[in-house]
């Protein structure tokens, strides 16, 4: 494939809290023909099972409707946040989110919300784009801060993001008190690509 052709693989990965039938978190896909864009969601419900699902599923929704639509990005945020039902017990409405969107012949943009940093991989190794933070001055979601970056891709770089169920696995045990964290799930990554260059975007995602 020439250098200045790409092609796009996308793939998820997830795991049912125990004794729960569904995902608390949500994972959406949108491929653009006409402006040759992916979009990619992930989103994280507060609690778990279907009620963490179906404020997962509303986000990740909305997420994808309004990065479609090139919104601003704390506009995208402002807006998820305002229409979010609040929950009885904790009174506040919360679900996190990421979206990454690709302009396949162009550049990719991050914006993240309360999930854990996005890992972006090149040569095998993370690789920082220029992360910034944004952070929110509405009179509702006054101090809220997010995260953002804009960089041009490279073939074979790598994009992995997730849920705080990875990195806080493990968390109370022996082993793993504090949980896996960040630096290992990191680390795991580049491992795996480092070993494996060609490892499938199936294979990537940690087994936890």
């Amino acid at each position: 494939m020439p250098e200045n052709q790409f092609y796009v693989e996308v793939n998820a990965v997830q795991k049912n809290h125990d004794l729960e039938r569904i995902c608390g978190d949500k994972f959406l896909t949108r491929r653009i023909n006409e402006e040759n864009r992916i979009i990619v969601v992930l989103s994280d419900g507060m609690g778990h099972g279907v009620k963490a699902s179906m404020l997962s599923t509303l986000t990740a929704t909305m997420a994808l409707n309004f990065t479609e639509e090139h919104k601003e990005v704390h506009k995208i945020a402002d807006l998820i946040m305002n229409t979010l039902p609040v929950c009885s017990e904790r009174q506040m409405s919360y679900s996190t989110f990421t979206i990454v969107d690709i302009e396949i012949d162009g550049e990719t943009r991050i914006l993240e919300y309360d999930n854990p940093q996005t890992v972006i991989l090149r040569k095998n190794k993370s690789f920082d784009p220029g992360w910034r933070s944004i952070v929110l001055d509405s009179e509702r979601n006054s101090g809220k801060e997010l995260r953002t970056c804009t960089y041009t891709h490279k073939k074979e770089d790598r994009i992995v993001i997730c849920s705080d169920g990875v990195v806080q696995s493990g968390m109370g045990s022996n082993k793993l008190p504090f949980g896996w964290g960040q630096d290992n799930h990191v680390a795991y990554i580049e491992e795996l690509a480092s070993h494996d260059p060609t490892i499938s975007r199936s294979s990537l995602p940690p087994r936890l």
